[in-house]
């Protein structure tokens, strides 16, 4: 994909199943569990409150053998988003994309569920 954020569409629907996103902030101390087999640069984390998911490892900074601190902000929410709708994508972490609605909602949609929407640039000549 090219430089973000830029605009895409969503080639077919991705609807979440995750009601309360593992999130934490640069500094927090997290507990890890294993490596995702399909995603296999996202660990199983958990953070102060309990609450658990997937995250990339390159936001956290391993301390011990199942400890860690995160080293960005990080919220795990995904989007529920149509085929067709157009979002901006702000970031992309191995294979998801951050992207944001319309209405502003942020959270992460797997990449190859996007596209890039193509803008025509000044003609040649």
């Amino acid at each position: 994909m090219e430089q973000l954020p830029q605009r895409v569409r969503v080639l077919r629907a991705h609807v979440t199943n995750v009601s309360n996103p593992v999130r934490f902030a640069a500094g927090d101390a997290l507990s890890i569990g294993h490596r995702d087999r399909q995603w296999t640069s996202y660990v199983w984390c958990t953070d102060q409150s309990g609450h658990a998911g997937w995250v990339p490892d390159s936001y956290i900074e391993m301390t011990g053998e199942h400890d860690a601190t995160a080293l960005r902000d990080y919220d795990a929410a995904e989007l529920t988003v149509g085929e067709g709708e157009e979002l901006d994508a702000i970031e992309e972490a191995s294979g998801w994309m951050l992207c944001r609605t319309g209405l502003g909602i942020t959270g992460w949609v797997p990449a190859d569920r996007v596209e890039p929407i193509v803008t025509a640039g000044p003609a040649d000549g």
